[in-house]
């Protein structure tokens, strides 16, 4: 399929990488590749064409050589325009796009473990699961103020949103979490029930503190187990994907699959 944007003709790969860049704002080759399912030869092949046909910004610093970090790449403002034409958006939707180019090196390096998220998380859900990310999410209004970096649907209609959380210190993710609590409960959420609430944190530590923290809170709420479903994973388990990498503030070291 071929599709003219700005007088360009885009073939459908090009169009399929634009709107992946629009899902996660900032990719690299290899990780794109992994979304894909394709090699990252082609995808970088195709990502060198946007970048010639000027709606693809891309990054690579000398240092990154020495970090051993790959080049990454994201919407310029033309490429912005162009997604927008694309997906038939109004322009509040592709807004924070446009300030791409602005964004510091923490909120780039967030992107890229938003997708190693995704590729993970997405590999262990049933078939036709929707994934939606932050940069997507922000159309819907019945989330918290705070967006959550994915928000999960099944086909039978198991939900879930994700919080990734590694570099915020405790005290932070704590706020995040008594906010989506209480979005719990004063706000109506369009399914039978709230999504199951998970925390990505930086390693196994972070991940039991977290999970103790929040039993405790729980008890003093008087919440049983079950009656909203709160998980915690650390972001070192994405690193070898599997399915049981989640647990329970109920039973922190009992492994457990997302939706069980």
């Amino acid at each position: 399929m071929d599709g003219d944007v700005k007088g360009q003709k885009l073939t459908g790969q090009q169009q399929r990488v634009l709107k992946l860049l629009f899902k996660f704002r900032f990719v690299s080759a290899g990780l794109l590749a992994d979304v894909m399912g394709i090699h990252r030869v082609s995808v970088y092949e195709v990502l060198e064409q946007l970048v010639s046909k000027k709606l693809v910004a891309k990054v690579y610093e000398p240092k990154f050589r020495i970090d051993r970090k790959p080049a990454y790449y994201y919407l310029n403002k033309s490429g912005v325009t162009a997604v927008r034409k694309l997906m038939d958006v109004k322009e509040s939707v592709v807004h924070a796009l446009y300030k791409n180019d602005e964004m510091t090196d923490d909120f780039v390096s967030h992107s890229m473990k938003l997708i190693q998220c995704y590729t993970a998380i997405i590999k262990y859900l049933p078939k036709d699961s929707a994934v939606f990310s932050k940069t997507e999410i922000n159309r819907f209004r019945q989330f918290p103020k705070n967006r959550p970096d994915l928000y999960i649907r099944t086909p039978d209609g198991k939900e879930a949103i994700v919080v990734i959380a590694d570099d915020k210190p405790p005290y932070i993710v704590r706020k995040r979490l008594d906010e989506i609590i209480t979005h719990s409960e004063d706000e109506s959420w369009e399914g039978d029930n709230y999504p199951h609430i998970c925390f990505v944190l930086k390693d196994s530590a972070a991940k039991f503190s977290f999970l103790y923290t929040t039993n405790k809170k729980l008890e003093g709420m008087g919440m049983d187990e079950g009656e909203l479903p709160i998980l915690a994973s650390a972001l070192t388990a994405f690193d070898k994907p599997a399915a049981h990498i989640w647990s329970s503030p109920f039973n922190p070291k009992k492994q457990t699959a997302l939706f069980d």
